[in-house]
C-alpha cells in the first residue's frame, strides 16, 4: 500500500518543507521538541527507521551523522536518494521490513529515529527486539506513533461524541466501515489504499521497549499545532484538540543486560 501511495505522491511519502541552513535550525527542523537534546550527532551512526520519502535521514547527514535509512517502499527510498544527491550528502539506503533488521550487526547504531510507522506493525515487540539489538549500549531510541485512543475514534463522530471502532483492550487491526476509511485524499489526489493499522496500547509500547533492554526516560502525548477546538464538530482537527494524536517515547539502551528479578523465597 505504501508503494501505491508513494507512486501517487501523497505528502506523507514526499519531503515536506525546507530545512534551514544552520546546524541549530536543522536540529529544530528535525526534532522540534528537542528529544535528542544533548546528543552529539556529528559522527554518530544513525538509523532512520521506516523513514523513506522524508527529510530525516538527509538532515541527519547534513548534521554530520553517518545516516542509514531503512524502509519497505522502493519508491520512498528512491526519493530519499535523490534528495541526498541534491543536498550533496551521503546516506545508505536499505529496503526491508522494520521487524527484521538482520542486515545490521549488533550494536551498529548510536541513534535509532523511528517516526510514525509503528501503527503499521502487527507485532511491535519484534520491532523493539530488533531495535534493542542493533542499538549500541548507551544509545538512544526515539519513536512515535498514532495515539491508541485517538486512532480508534477517527471518523466515528456520532453528533454528540465519538464511538470507538474497537475497545481500548482489543488489539486487532482497525476495522473499516466504508470506502472513505481506506481512501487517502490530498487536494485533487485520491488514492484507495487499505493500509492495515494497529492502535498499540501504551503498556504494549513501554513494556515492549523495556523487554528489549532499553529504559524509557521520556513519554509525551501531543497533537499537531493545527488542531483546532473550533473546527467543524467531529472533524480530525476537532478530535485532535480533544485527544492527543500521537504518542512519542524516548529510551536508552542499557549498558548491560537487564537483570531479571526473582521472587524472594520465604525463609
Amino acid at each position: 500500500m505504501w508503494e501505491r501511495l508513494a507512486r501517487a505522491g501523497i505528502p506523507y511519502t514526499r519531503p515536506q518543507g525546507r530545512p534551514p541552513k544552520t546546524p541549530a535550525g536543522l536540529r529544530r527542523f528535525l526534532d522540534p521538541h528537542g528529544r535528542l537534546a544533548g546528543i552529539r550527532l556529528a559522527g554518530a551512526r544513525v538509523l532512520a527507521l521506516a523513514a523513506g520519502g522524508g527529510w530525516d535521514p538527509v538532515v541527519f547527514a547534513l548534521l554530520g551523522a553517518q545516516a542509514t535509512v531503512f524502509d519497505i517502499s522502493a519508491a520512498q527510498l528512491r526519493t530519499v536518494r535523490q534528495l541526498a544527491q541534491r543536498r550533496r550528502v551521503s546516506i545508505r539506503a536499505v529496503r526491508g521490513d522494520m521487524s527484521d533488521l538482520s542486515r545490521f550487526a549488533d550494536g551498529s547504531f548510536d541513534v535509532v529515529w523511528h517516526c510514525h510507522s509503528l501503527v503499521f506493525a502487527r507485532e511491535v515487540r519484534k520491532v523493539f527486539r530488533e531495535v534493542g539489538r542493533v542499538l549500541a549500549p548507551g544509545g538512544t531510541y526515539v519513536t512515535s506513533t498514532m495515539h491508541p485512543t485517538t486512532l480508534r475514534l477517527y471518523g466515528r463522530y456520532t453528533g454528540t461524541g465519538w464511538r470507538p471502532r474497537l475497545t481500548y483492550f482489543d488489539d486487532r487491526a482497525m476495522p473499516y466501515d466504508k470506502e472513505e476509511d481506506v481512501t487517502w485524499e490530498f487536494g485533487r489526489t485520491r488514492v484507495v489504499a487499505p493500509t492495515i493499522e494497529f492502535g498499540h496500547r501504551i503498556e504494549t509500547l513501554v513494556n515492549g521497549i523495556a523487554a528489549a533492554g532499553m529504559v524509557v526516560d521520556g513519554l509525551w502525548e501531543y497533537s499537531p499545532d493545527g488542531a483546532d477546538p473550533k473546527a467543524d464538530a467531529g472533524s480530525d482537527d476537532h478530535l485532535e484538540s480533544v485527544f492527543p494524536a500521537f504518542v512519542q517515547i524516548r529510551a536508552r539502551k542499557l549498558q548491560t543486560s537487564p537483570v531479571r528479578c526473582r521472587a524472594a523465597r520465604p525463609r
